[in-house]
């Protein structure tokens, strides 16, 4: 390629000759027109293509030079040609000269991995004139007395030439990084070998940085960089000056995508002869072209995460902007008194791209700061005008991550932290094996991070953002914890960002404890704000730079508050991170935290004191509905002459908060003057408002006030979601308006919104409640069978209410057949499915197959435990049934006092309808030893499951049946043993119990029914001493034997003698009840017959 000399002595021998109105040709290579008008007109082409990165000058603007561009068009002369302007002083406007400027500089100083650029592919050529070999040896001979201005010449028309072109040679790489043995050049189109696209040219790596006209070429450190299955186009080289060069094209960036032949959309391209054809194509219609390149470096790749967004601000806006060197607008200050959108959304260092024109709303791209003040001016005080922003985070990833060892296939999700972490060890070792001498040098320098522990970080965060993403909260434990060891092991300080993410990925799982500790560790500050000392768990290895403390860092330890309702742990660290060291809560005093974190980002603003106000509301009492209410007083109203150095200002999220706080409670009239304050001030309701003043209704009991709002909230104009809907079906549900509720979720789908499977559950469980278990099933089946629906049925909640209602009916099949049906649709059953199959099994009376379920249970709940133990005994596994219910009474508080009740019910009765009485006395044991006082459920499960009965037989008919079917032997022990265990700790015995003691007595008879004869005496003596009042106070009582019942009636023979003798038998307390009448008729029956024995 040596055509650029071959111009520059093409123009020399033009002037010589003196020849003004044509070059004629000099040798058979074309070249280029040093026009400086064609190269303004590229500059312009440019500018069209790519208008937010390059500006034009506007057309009048050039009008006053165009008389000498016009001039150079027609020709060049020898006087023009031989006083060629210097380039202080070339005719070029200052605006484009500046505006130039910034724009190389804005290339420079931007390194991305995918960047596009726009060239010009329309080359102007000049026809030049043949001369004699006469004309040429004149020529020679009279250039040789001008040689050394004739060598400045040459130079001078090569620098012009090298300056209007491309300068750009491509190249096909297959597959195995081979390189194809033709390169296209894109000035002519044509193909050229490795020979021709390096002659004449200059390599060499000295003059890398300053020769212009020099190449640089494709090296082999950098083609290694592509993968081994790449297939696609390289830029062989570039020569340094031309405009490719200028654009920030390098050696070894791939060619992705170029223009399309018509429009700006750009296509794929992977051959030479794409890239050919979509050229000679694009400049019949274009004279410019974009092409999208992807940079490939050895050394360092700056990764750059841009946003952009947009705002609708309105006049003042607050911001300080200026032109940087970097050819952007650049947000360089924020005011006081800035509204509350901007201080929350706008950031030092945010770029401004485009703003709305005043016609059209139509965004313009910005250039400097005065075509954005002249936008934003034009609109009146108030008038809103939207701003696009561009806000740039860059993420560093050293050379170390080439030299890691990259696994062969993606790992498993199961051990992606685990590789990552080794990933960053063996990044850490292979850095410090490089980086020794530096680290050396500057370990002593706070906060300096090496290249390994750069990368950890940016891996990091990278790391938890996708797990958050994806919401796995079990994971998200498991990755915070590995994430924090490879920061200990790497020596690294956390960042502010990094930190963010640690404790958001803590919060999402719930774990308060682990998000406070953390903080306390990283920080050592208290995380309740209080002064007390923290012990850090990793000795201070764990840190972060002083700047990662700081509004954001701290809104995550605030929500770990608010998840725990610790509302006055909350308001300390307000006040700390306010600086108020005077404050004392809760018996605490408040820390300053003044100077320990960014004093830039420290204050707190709304979104922390909304925090502190949900957690208040989150506690659920009293006091915490009085702190929330001092909270929302605190903060000012929002308005336009808010103090600037306040608190923070009241939003929608605040009085949103505030209405939910009051739902809690069923305060409805409090939260409708919340709502009258919000319609009062500048901010609007939206679909969470209403919702929370649905709740609040529905909690005071007025479902009525709760249909009303719901139509208040469509007169708005503000469409119900389903949770508005779902929160009023339950409410009608759980009142047994079925049929309310089936009206409102007709009226819900013609408004377009479809049922959910909440909605489907809400109606099942109120069916359910309804005592409805047949319809339940029904309407579960006919979603399941509709094509439009089933999706929404394959929910574990759905599948296990329906189970639930098979239980109902008894149909254990069923229920087995449901929890087949859900393992087939891949729904996994939980602890409440399981739950609810052990009572269809119960129902079914298939005990076995219920204790095996239970048995299969993981962590069972309590219900699953009183469910449980039901079918332990009805099994017949006493043994189990009585570890389970004693590890509830020695500590293991699971189950509920009434639940633990219930479960020595079901023992009692399973045992005695076994006969195992030894069971049975050691359960009725526990349970008075335990503290529990029998209750009525606990003696009818005793008489039902001896069959005890409470009345005579009127018939003898209905006697002798009796007496052919009665208890077996140790029933009347028992019984004799519940007395004196009841005696034992002064306890009364049920009426109708002791009725059925004295039937039982008097259908044995002999000495069972003389023992139930002298319970009656006992009985009766008992509630005469109760009434007895002594009229002598010396009067004393002489101590005599206690006999105890089961003892009297094992040694009656024996022990009937110290009954006459004065010997004491144990009280018999029945209270009075409604059934008294039925406990006088069992003693008469055993009394009469008493007598009638002792006359024999």
């Amino acid at each position: 390629m040596v055509q650029y000399k071959d111009a520059a002595l093409a123009l020399l021998a033009s002037i010589v000759v003196g020849q003004a109105t044509s070059i004629q040709t000099y040798s058979s290579t074309a070249f280029m027109i040093p026009n400086n008008r064609w190269k303004d007109s590229a500059i312009i082409t440019r500018t069209r293509s790519n208008s937010r990165r390059y500006s034009a000058i506007p057309y009048d603007e050039r009008s006053s030079s165009s008389d000498s561009l016009q001039e150079q068009d027609r020709g060049f002369s020898s006087a023009g040609l031989l006083n060629l302007p210097d380039d202080d002083d070339e005719i070029v406007d200052v605006l484009l000269a500046k505006k130039e400027e910034r724009r190389v500089a804005r290339q420079q100083s931007t390194r991305k991995p995918v960047y596009q650029v726009t060239l010009p592919i329309v080359v102007i050529r000049a026809t030049v004139a043949t001369t004699n070999e006469n004309d040429v040896t004149a020529t020679e001979s009279s250039s040789a007395a001008n040689g050394e201005r004739l060598a400045s010449l040459v130079a001078k028309g090569q620098d012009i030439a090298i300056a209007n072109t491309v300068g750009m040679s491509l190249r096909q790489v297959y597959s195995g990084r081979r390189l194809s043995e033709l390169a296209l050049d894109v000035d002519t189109l044509r193909f050229q070998s490795f020979g021709g696209e390096l002659q004449g040219r200059d390599v060499s790596e000295e003059k890398a940085d300053e020769s212009l006209g020099s190449l640089e070429v494709l090296q082999n450190s950098v083609l290694k960089l592509v993968k081994e299955s790449f297939d696609g186009v390289v830029v062989s080289s570039v020569t340094r000056g031309g405009l490719a060069w200028q654009a920030g094209v390098r050696a070894g960036d791939v060619l992705a995508a170029t223009s399309a032949t018509i429009g700006s959309k750009l296509w794929p391209k992977s051959t030479l002869d794409g890239v050919r054809s979509a050229i000679s194509s694009r400049k019949v219609i274009s004279s410019s072209m974009d092409f999208e390149f992807r940079r490939l470096t050895v050394d360092k790749v700056e990764a750059e995460s841009v946003q952009s967004f947009e705002l609708s601000l309105a006049r003042p806006i607050g911001i300080n902007v200026e032109d940087t060197d970097d050819g952007y607008v650049t947000v360089t200050g924020i005011s006081d008194k800035a509204s509350e959108v901007v201080a929350n959304n706008i950031r030092i260092g945010d770029r401004v791209l485009s703003v709305e024109s005043s016609i059209g709303g139509q965004m313009w791209d910005v250039y400097n700061t005065d075509g954005l003040t002249s936008a934003v001016t034009t609109r009146m005080p108030g008038q809103p005008v939207r701003i696009r922003f561009e806000r740039v985070e860059t993420i560093d990833e050293e050379a170390v991550t080439a030299r890691l060892p990259q696994p062969e296939s993606a790992p498993s999700s199961k051990s992606t932290m685990t590789d990552a972490v080794d990933g960053f060890r063996r990044a850490g070792r292979v850095a410090a094996a490089s980086e020794a001498p530096a680290a050396q040098a500057q370990q002593a320098l706070p906060g300096f991070q090496s290249a390994a522990q750069k990368m950890l970080l940016s891996r990091s965060r990278d790391l938890l953002r996708t797990f958050i993403a994806r919401n796995e909260v079990t994971k998200n434990l498991k990755v915070a914890d590995r994430v924090i060891e490879a920061v200990v092991d790497s020596g690294a300080a956390l960042d502010g960002r990094t930190l963010t993410l640690i404790l958001a990925a803590y919060n999402m799982c719930n774990n308060a404890d682990k998000t406070i500790a953390t903080f306390e560790d990283v920080f050592g500050l208290a995380g309740d704000g209080s002064e007390k000392e923290v012990k850090r768990v990793h000795d201070g290895r764990l840190s972060a730079d002083i700047a990662a403390l700081n509004t954001f860092t701290i809104s995550g330890l605030l929500r770990a508050h608010a998840v725990r309702g610790d509302y006055e742990s909350a308001l300390r660290v307000l006040a700390a991170m306010e600086g108020d060291a005077a404050m004392t809560m809760g018996g605490k005093p408040t820390r300053s935290w003044s100077g320990k974190g960014d004093p830039l980002n420290m204050l707190p603003d709304t979104r922390a004191y909304n925090i502190a106000l949900a957690a208040a509301a989150n506690r659920g009492t009293k006091d915490g509905l009085d702190a929330a209410i001092s909270i929302f007083e605190s903060m000012p109203n929002p308005s336009l002459s808010n103090p600037p150095l306040g608190k923070p200002a009241k939003n929608l999220v605040t009085f949103n908060t505030m209405i939910n706080a009051y739902a809690r409670f069923g305060h409805y009239e409090d939260a409708l003057g919340v709502f009258k304050t919000l319609k009062e001030s500048k901010l609007q309701p939206d679909r969470v408002t209403y919702t929370a003043l649905i709740k609040t209704s529905i909690k005071s009991g007025n479902i009525e006030k709760a249909l009303d709002i719901l139509d208040d909230m469509k007169w708005a104009s503000i469409k119900p979601d389903i949770v508005s809907y779902n929160t009023i079906i339950e409410a009608l549900c759980n009142a047994n308006r079925l049929f309310e509720a089936k009206d409102l979720i007709n009226e819900m789908e013609t408004a377009g919104l479809s049922p959910d499977s909440m909605t489907y559950g809400l109606l099942m469980k109120g069916l359910l409640r309804a005592n409805k278990p047949g319809p339940c099933l029904t309407f579960f089946e006919s979603a399941c069978s509709d094509a439009r629906t089933v999706a929404l049925t394959e929910n574990v909640q759905l599948y296990t209410t329906a189970i639930s209602a098979a239980a109902a009916l008894g149909d254990h099949e069923r229920a087995l057949d449901l929890v087949a049906r859900m393992n087939q649709a891949g729904v996994r059953p939980n602890k409440k499915t399981l739950t609810a199959l052990m009572g269809a099994c119960i129902s079914g009376r298939k005990y076995e197959a219920a204790a095996e379920i239970f048995s299969k249970i993981k962590n069972p709940d309590s219900h699953a435990i009183s469910v449980g133990l039901q079918a332990l005994c009805m099994s017949g596994n006493f043994d189990s049934a009585v570890e389970l219910i004693t590890d509830q009474r020695s500590g293991q508080k699971t189950l509920s006092g009434k639940q633990v009740m219930s479960g020595f019910n079901s023992l009692l009765q399973s045992a005695l309808e076994s006969g195992e009485y030894d069971i049975a006395r050691e359960a009725l044991t526990s349970l008075l030893q335990a503290g529990y006082i029998p209750s009525k459920f606990t003696f009818q499960a005793m008489a039902e499951g001896l069959n005890l009965h409470r009345d005579m037989p009127r018939t003898a008919a209905l006697l002798k049946a009796r007496q052919r079917s009665l208890p077996s032997e140790g029933t009347f022990d028992f019984l004799l043993f519940v007395l004196d265990s009841l005696e034992a700790r002064k306890l009364a015995v049920n009426s109708e119990f002791y009725s059925s003691i004295l039937v039982l007595g008097a259908e044995l008879g002999g000495l069972e029914m003389r023992i139930s004869s002298i319970l009656t005496r006992s009985r009766k003596n008992s509630n005469q001493k109760e009434f007895k009042i002594s009229s002598d106070p010396t009067d004393v009582v002489a101590e005599s034997r206690l006999i105890l019942w089961e003892e009297l009636y094992k040694n009656y023979s024996t022990l009937k003698e110290d009954l006459s003798n004065g010997a004491q038998l144990p009280s018999i307390r029945v209270p009075a009840s409604k059934q008294f009448g039925r406990v006088l008729a069992a003693e008469n029956a055993v009394s009469y017959r008493g007598r009638v024995a002792a006359r024999r």
